[in-house]
């Protein structure tokens, strides 16, 4: 968005900050394939939308994969790169490197243990929006436009609450 600065019409580049921005205290859990460049194999493994707040915070890391197939496409909204908010099995400030170890990323055989971590540390698992998100047409899932993914599904919507449920 520009404004006008003088009657030279010189132009100032005026810099917005969305209010949904800082916002992620809701956040969704999605089982999504990747492609492990390591093992040259594809994954079904559990994302997250945005950082997640919290201490589920230690376990989630932004790691950029390899597109899953050399006819993908990117969506003219593409931002260039291909990182995905990826759930660890370990926090993530342990010093190994997390694509070389088979058992790093949690899966969907994990989505049990995942919702009971929740449940403990002070999550909300959202069923009420998470119902409607299914139920609605709007498209919580499926291919991002704004990376190379594959056909995420949508587990479930989670709030955070630092005073418990």
């Amino acid at each position: 968005m520009y404004r006008q600065n003088s009657p030279t019409f010189s132009h100032q580049l005026v810099i917005m900050e969305s209010p949904f921005a800082n916002n992620n205290s809701t956040f969704v859990l999605y089982l999504e394939p990747v492609r492990n460049q390591y093992y040259k194999t594809y994954q079904n493994i559990i994302t997250v939308s945005t950082m997640p707040p919290g201490p589920l915070e230690q376990l989630v890391k932004p790691i950029s994969f390899e597109k899953l197939s050399s006819f993908q496409q990117a969506s003219p909204f593409y931002q260039g790169m291909n990182c995905v908010h990826v759930l660890l099995r370990y926090p993530k400030n342990q010093s190994y490197a997390p694509i070389k170890h088979g058992d790093s990323f949690m899966t969907a055989e994990d989505i049990p243990v995942v919702l009971s971590y929740l449940q403990n540390n002070n999550y909300i698992v959202d069923t009420n929006m998470t119902k409607l998100m299914f139920k609605s047409r709007i498209p919580m899932a499926g291919v991002s436009e704004q990376r190379m993914s594959g056909d995420r599904r949508m587990i479930c919507m989670v709030n955070y609450s630092q005073t418990g449920p």
